[in-house]
């Protein structure tokens, strides 16, 4: 077993089979993105996007709370329609990621990416970089879930998810999606041995490892573009700047 989406999906399957046969039936498999074209999901197409993963100068992984509606039938994240135009007109969250996942890869001390284009734009626009996402609770569930709930699922598959994200995907740039800084804790906590820096309100850093954590909204959040987009990239913009 070679291949990263092998692995990854060994590691999915193990997890999926730790439920009870009534909870698989809402139990879904995320992590990196492999297709741009859910219909693409051969062998040879996913070797690609794992490339590009591993050949990225920033990897970024989104760490959100669970999936609520899943627009799948075989709920797996990984095939997902996030650069499909239609999808992402149903499904507004997608949007908002993709604009995080562009602006995140722009953004330099010298550069501060302006968001002033058009959803198809940032679909086009975010197919250049690839992007993984990482649920903490695999099970789908409602419009909201309660941070005790969430972490009730974190304790209880910790190490899967450690796994996951430290062993397999190793990501350098982690954006903690909503819980009122509970994401944040929790991927502190998945990387034991290791300091945070706090650098501002939004990011943490760890120099020794060079990951860093953004601290950010849900993107479902309602809440100004202002707060949501241009205060994440300029908080990070400013980080970039101190360890030029």
């Amino acid at each position: 077993m070679n291949s990263f989406f092998e692995k990854e999906t060994a590691l999915l399957e193990r997890w999926y089979n730790k439920y009870s046969i009534e909870e698989r039936d809402y139990f879904c498999y995320d992590g990196l993105i492999y297709s741009r074209n859910p219909q693409n999901d051969d062998k040879y197409e996913c070797e690609i996007e794992a490339e590009k993963w591993e050949n990225a100068k920033r990897k970024v992984l989104f760490l959100l709370k669970d999936t609520n509606d899943f627009p799948n039938d075989d709920a797996d994240y990984r095939f997902s329609c996030f650069y499909d135009t239609d999808a992402v007109r149903t499904y507004k969250t997608f949007v908002v990621l993709l604009k995080w996942l562009w602006a995140l890869n722009e953004v330099t001390p010298e550069n501060l990416p302006k968001f002033d284009k058009t959803q198809e734009e940032y679909i086009s626009l975010a197919q250049k970089y690839p992007m993984a996402i990482v649920n903490v609770k695999k099970i789908v569930g409602g419009a909201s879930v309660k941070n005790q709930t969430l972490w009730d699922y974190y304790e209880k598959d910790k190490m899967f998810i450690k796994k996951q994200i430290c062993s397999i995907l190793k990501p350098n740039i982690i954006v903690c999606g909503g819980g009122s800084g509970t994401l944040l804790e929790m991927a502190k906590r998945l990387y034991e041995d290791i300091e945070f820096e706090k650098i501002n309100e939004w990011c943490y850093y760890c120099p020794q490892i060079g990951l860093i954590l953004i601290d950010s909204y849900h993107p479902s959040y309602r809440c100004s573009d202002e707060l949501k987009f241009d205060m994440m990239i300029k908080n990070v913009q400013d980080m970039l700047k101190r360890f030029r």
